[in-house]
């Protein structure tokens, strides 16, 4: 799956991997919903971290999350090397630069699909700024980061109750555990950790 908002870098990513193999068959998403809603198997995701409707790095935690298993190659806009520490902190696959040539994203998928990682040799040194953020953000559980996410969006727990068909209490012991693994205070705090603003 090639999941990326913009056309052109979609159909990059497509050209890359028909090199890398001629018989993969591919599929697109341009929205974090899109890549979580589809539930066909993959080998490969290559997600953009800066999807419309995404969080950064907690997008990449959703999606291994929902994906177990699969590889993630994760492409980015701006050649960061402290996402990419993340992103191998938190077992992606892969990352590469938007402003790498083509060239690097078709050996990429190929070692990726042989079973290898492809980092830059400093990717894993050391612990990045942000890493204690996403280790915290990764600790939710499904239901979690769902109810997380809608009081992101300013929701009130009887909206999120209903908007995700469960009890008001229910969203009560989820805001409860959420402020526990994240290690804040109070809701605020858990959104501004959730859009990386508080560590």
């Amino acid at each position: 799956m090639v999941a990326d908002d913009h056309p052109m870098c979609r159909e990059a990513a497509k050209h890359a991997l028909r090199i890398a193999d001629p018989d993969l068959f591919l599929v697109e998403a341009a929205t974090l919903r899109d890549t979580l809603d589809d539930r066909m198997p993959l080998d490969l995701v290559i997600l953009d971290l800066r999807l419309p409707d995404s969080n950064g790095i907690g997008s990449l935690i959703d999606v291994m999350r929902a994906r177990p298993g699969t590889s993630i190659l994760v492409v980015s806009a701006t050649e960061d090397a402290d996402t990419e520490r993340q992103v191998a902190a938190l077992g992606g696959s892969g990352f590469v630069s938007k402003a790498a040539p083509i060239t690097e994203l078709v050996e990429a998928v190929r070692a990726i699909l042989a079973g290898r990682r492809w980092f830059g040799p400093g990717a894993t040194v050391q612990a990045p700024e942000g890493t204690d953020r996403a280790s915290r953000l990764a600790a939710l559980t499904a239901a979690e980061s769902r109810v997380l996410r809608a009081m992101s969006d300013g929701r009130l727990n009887k909206q999120i109750a209903f908007d995700l068909g469960l009890s008001e209490i229910t969203v009560k012991q989820h805001v409860k555990a959420i402020l526990r693994k994240l290690d804040v205070f109070n809701r605020t705090q858990a959104v501004l950790l959730f859009h990386g603003t508080a560590g």
